[in-house]
């Protein structure tokens, strides 16, 4: 997965939201193993088709949980026979961070890894993390055996199939076992692989709670509370060694990548809804032609009874609402204290368009607390004061936050109808390799989440490229500087990228059994399309006024197949291209294939037969798809088949597949 292609300024806009360049990845080879080097970064350790090590890096986070970007210079690689060599200077600058080190990294013919880290810090430092992290592939390591060497002894265990919480006592973190120097990890596929660690302790967390797609083993254990700052001029510095030990050399599997349909998996496509815009906006003419047009189930309104702006918030939902033709979603923030406001709650609903349901939040929740999930008295509250106004309204509760904080404080909800928590794909890792890494962990989430409700509904709400807030701030955040984009806005939410991953989220959360997901906002730069007045910031968010994003189009698709059969859909690399296959009522099965890369991709879809018609969202139609949804929609280009489909995939391109009319 190499990607290396130069591209004209506005191509790379329309691809992944801005001009810079295209994520570089390097093949580097040591003896049978290969892995990708993504700027000092290593990437996909691998003996043939068996993937040992998703990632190895260094991380530096601040007090806020923040990461801290590195600014690299005098890096050389050197490849020899068998190995490489890999050299360079790092500095990490932003507020009270300032921290600088130099690293060197080896492979030799036998697959050995070593990577050296050598720092200092520049000033005095407060931080939360500083240095080397490695991410094991979830799906080789869930179920896996592992031995580790801790400083009471030897231990051994099973990486946890359903997402291992992170426990939050007396004031720490605990990680899913004990801090470790020494780890081996048997693979599914035979084999095992060796991390030997100096310079300190590590620990391993079950990185899927935050949706990424791996286990996380990193330096400093977090049972030791947070680390003291560290002083002007003081060294840190730590050593990692990967060894693979008897991993057979399963052939990669040449071609195309293809994508097989398979038989029901029990679910349906779930209902599709949109997050109301956090200032409000009521949409104008061409907005509100297109909100109704894509048809969201719900716009989803948030009520935090704590203050009067709740009134406000809600009569624009309801504006909203009726011009998409769509129901409301309510995430109710309350405390027991807000009881006396819930007649008015239930007055001004009743008044508008129907309430499909009502998620009700902790309004004190706060990450690592008791509160960070609803207390089962708060539905029971809700219910009381709102399910006469709101017939048909399911109560919920859970969390605002992610899986993790559902995971770690389990709710009691034998009286729920439900249990919520939202996603975003960029709680640690923010590159376009990394964003669509973790698409299918919103699946595990889904799947543990059904798991802990004991096969109640759960609702994800709302999914967003960005996080909304950082919920694990130690303060208010700063404000966002002049000229510069607010950190909950994602450039790439206009660009055929956007498109790409949510066609990919879609997958994902449908087929693990998703009962309701909401999306995004309705407009701006953290909607489905551009408002009529064009976007705040043109010059730092590329987008034209009056524009449907593209990925207003798989949303739009979900929306059609509402209720339809989710068909099982296998592809023969996930970080490549995925499938959403559904059954419709009319019996037709009908297919949504997303390009996760940067690149083109041949994929093979099948069993596929007879006349079809295709629908591409790609470079050549972007602009067709923006300016006029409903024709873009409502063309077609022929296909036969019998068998299988063969595509030919543009960067981040996204196609539907349907029988062709009669």
């Amino acid at each position: 997965m190499t990607v290396s292609s130069p591209a004209a300024p506005d191509r790379l806009r329309l691809l992944h939201g801005d001009d810079r360049p295209l994520q570089e990845l390097r093949e580097l080879r040591a003896g049978p193993a290969t892995v990708l080097l993504d700027g000092v970064d290593l990437r996909y350790l691998r003996i043939g088709a068996t993937e040992l090590v998703r990632r190895i890096y260094t991380a530096v986070r601040d007090v806020d949980w923040d990461t801290v970007p590195g600014a690299v210079s005098n890096l050389t690689v050197t490849e020899g026979s068998g190995g490489f060599r890999v050299e360079f200077d790092a500095r990490h600058v932003r507020s009270e961070i300032d921290f600088s080190w130099h690293g060197v990294i080896t492979g030799d013919e036998s697959g050995r890894l070593e990577v050296l880290f050598d720092g200092r810090a520049e000033r005095i430092c407060p931080y939360n993390r500083i240095g080397i992290c490695v991410h094991h592939p979830w799906r080789e390591t869930a179920g896996a055996r592992f031995t580790a060497r801790t400083p009471e002894g030897e231990i051994e265990g099973t990486f946890p199939d359903l997402i291992g919480p992170q426990r939050f006592e007396n004031g720490v973190y605990h990680a899913l076992f004990p801090a470790f120097d020494r780890l081996e990890i048997e693979l599914r596929d035979g084999g095992r692989v060796l991390l030997e660690l100096e310079g300190d302790l590590w620990e391993t967390e079950d990185h899927r709670n935050w949706t990424d797609a791996n286990f996380k083993t990193y330096s400093t254990p977090l049972s030791r509370g947070r680390p003291t700052p560290l002083q002007a001029g003081q060294p840190l510095r730590q050593r990692l060694v990967v060894t693979p030990l008897d991993v057979p050399a399963r052939v990669v599997a040449s071609g195309p990548v293809r994508l097989t349909l398979g038989p029901p998996t029990g679910t349906r496509v779930p209902p599709v809804g949109l997050g109301q815009d956090r200032d409000r906006h009521r949409p104008q003419e061409r907005e509100r032609e297109l909100l109704a047009a894509l048809a969201p189930e719900h716009l989803r309104v948030e009520l935090r009874l704590g203050t009067e702006a709740w009134r406000d918030a809600l009569a624009a939902a309801q504006d909203v609402a009726r011009a998409a033709g769509c129901l409301l979603e309510v995430s109710l923030h309350l405390l027991a204290e807000h009881a006396g406001t819930l007649a008015e709650v239930a007055a001004a609903l009743a008044d508008g368009p129907a309430v499909a349901r009502v998620l009700v939040i902790n309004a004190d929740s706060r990450t690592a607390t008791p509160a960070e999930t609803t207390q089962s008295d708060l539905v029971d509250l809700a219910r009381d004061g709102l399910a006469t106004a709101l017939p048909g309204a399911a109560f919920l509760g859970g969390t605002e936050i992610y899986f993790t904080e559902l995971n770690r404080t389990r709710p009691r909800l034998e009286r729920w109808d439900g249990v919520c928590y939202s996603i975003s794909p960029q709680i640690h890792a923010f590159t376009d390799v990394d964003v669509m890494e973790n698409l299918d962990a919103q699946a595990e989430t889904v799947r543990s989440a059904r798991a802990l409700a004991a096969g109640k509904p759960v609702v994800v709400s709302p999914i967003t490229l960005r996080r909304r807030v950082n919920f694990h701030a130690a303060g208010d955040p700063p404000p966002t500087p002049p000229g510069e984009l607010p950190d909950s806005v994602d450039v790439r939410q206009s660009a055929l990228f956007g498109a790409a991953w949510t066609a990919g989220s879609l997958a994902y959360v449908a087929a693990a059994g998703a009962s309701a997901v909401t999306y995004y906002e309705t407009t701006g730069w953290r909607g489905v399309l551009e408002r009529a007045s064009g976007s705040e910031l043109s010059e730092r968010f590329r987008s034209a006024p009056g524009e449907a994003f593209p990925l207003y189009h798989p949303l739009a698709d979900a929306g059609e197949w509402r209720g339809a059969e989710v068909l099982a859909c296998s592809s023969t690399d996930v970080l490549v291209a995925v499938g959403l296959a559904v059954r419709t009522a009319d019996g037709a099965a009908r297919l949504l294939v997303a390009n996760l890369t940067p690149v083109e991709r041949e994929i093979v879809a099948g069993p596929l037969d007879g006349r079809l018609g295709l629908r591409r969202l790609n470079e050549s139609t972007a602009a067709a798809a923006a300016a006029d949804p409903a024709a873009f929609r409502a063309a077609s280009e022929p296909a036969v088949t019998a068998g299988e489909l063969r595509l030919r995939l543009a960067p981040y391109e996204v196609v539907r597949i349907d029988p062709a009319a009669p």
